[in-house]
């Protein structure tokens, strides 16, 4: 039998407005004053709100803050999660679903999150997924957070086989950083928040490298962590394209993030997200410098600066090669058995792979080379 021709009857499209805008306010004492900020003029009072923060937050700011909301005359039920990495799971994401469902919530309630990078991706991702997505408000209390995790749309889960996994594109209407807060920081998580400005350094700023350098053995100082936290927000906030895919930024706040991430997973939990970015991003170096693209010397500053602010440098010799690479592969920029990362071609200029990616594809060859490379150059290269 002939097969018959279609005929098109009808040919359209429809659209629906999906412009995200964040309101970034950098306020020393601002968690305490937030019914001050205007932030809450503009959330309505008849509904109930959720604030989410974990254990270790909880003792040090739940209080001023809950107040603060509340003398703008607001219901908040506050809930609180582990302070690890285990909470960002399905498992307490239902457990979340559940208690705001029971709390009472509507469409007009808004998810406040108090704490870390953790928490920013749990509440965003509870916040764009409950009656497909309420209010959002980040309040950051760890440096890693301010500076990065809650400065973007991205909201997640992690899975089994990898972190950040299940998650969408949420925007948060206010991000309020209170610097005030970073004094009570432990100082492995300094150390791990400045990974992240110093991922944006390498890849936007020399100055600040050089800013970061003098204040190395003074990490902890009130005024060095202020300068910091603005002078970060101004470097990923220009990371912030309009378009949500936007490939030459993109390759810029996932520097190092391909092996990193899979260093973090592999370690349990041992490894902070900060300490693995760092190792990635040296990785990315060698991988560079492989491939012809990343000078010698811009190896070098990579290991000089995050090695002189404490942070670990080198992939653990206790995660197999065929690990990293299985891991590797769930990147969300993974294709075709290759993965795909930026490269820096010298300090603050990324490289160009082609005329269509700012990126590099890279094959488990060269992952494997660079790698063994980083173990045998790590300490040499050290501070």
């Amino acid at each position: 039998m002939e097969q018959p021709s279609a005929a098109v009857s009808l040919a359209s499209s429809f659209r629906a407005d999906n412009n995200m805008t964040t309101k970034v306010t950098v306020a020393p004492n601002g968690l305490w004053n937030l019914d001050s900020l205007g932030i809450l003029d503009n959330i309505r009072k008849d509904s109930k709100h959720l604030l989410i923060t974990d254990k270790n937050v909880e003792k040090l700011y739940l209080r001023p803050v809950l107040a603060s909301i509340e003398r703008a005359g607001h219901l908040v039920h506050s809930i609180v999660v582990p302070a690890e990495e285990s909470s960002k799971t399905f498992e307490i994401y239902a457990r979340l679903v559940q208690d705001a469902l029971d709390y009472g919530i509507d469409k007009h309630s808004v998810v406040f999150s108090l704490g870390g990078g953790l928490v920013s991706n749990l509440a965003g991702f509870l916040a764009s997924t409950l009656y497909r997505g309420i209010g959002l408000v980040h309040l950051p209390t760890s440096l890693l957070a301010q500076v990065d995790a809650s400065l973007d749309f991205k909201q997640a889960l992690n899975f089994s086989h990898g972190k950040n996994l299940i998650g969408s594109f949420y925007p948060a209407s206010h991000v309020v950083i209170d610097p005030v807060v970073l004094r009570t920081l432990n100082p492995r998580l300094i150390r791990c928040g400045l990974a992240e400005s110093i991922k944006h350094g390498l890849c936007q700023d020399s100055e600040f490298l050089d800013f970061v350098m003098s204040h190395h053995n003074r990490l902890g100082e009130p005024e060095f962590l202020a300068e910091t936290v603005n002078r970060s927000v101004k470097m990923k906030i220009d990371m912030m394209p309009d378009s949500l895919h936007s490939d030459r930024e993109e390759t810029v706040k996932q520097y190092g993030h391909a092996v990193g991430h899979a260093v973090e997973f592999l370690s349990g939990g041992d490894i902070f997200h900060g300490e693995a970015i760092a190792i990635g991003m040296c990785v990315s170096a060698e991988i560079g410098k492989l491939m012809g693209v990343t000078d010698e010397d811009t190896v070098d500053t990579h290991y000089r600066i995050l090695s002189a602010v404490g942070l670990p440098t080198t992939v653990p010799y206790e995660q197999s090669l065929g690990d990293i690479w299985n891991k590797v592969r769930y990147d969300k920029h993974f294709l075709s058995d290759r993965a795909y990362t930026g490269l820096l071609r010298t300090i603050g200029v990324p490289g160009q792979g082609s005329a269509d990616h700012h990126g590099y594809w890279i094959t488990r060859d060269i992952l494997f080379r660079a790698i063994e490379a980083n173990r045998e150059n790590g300490n040499r290269r050290t501070y």
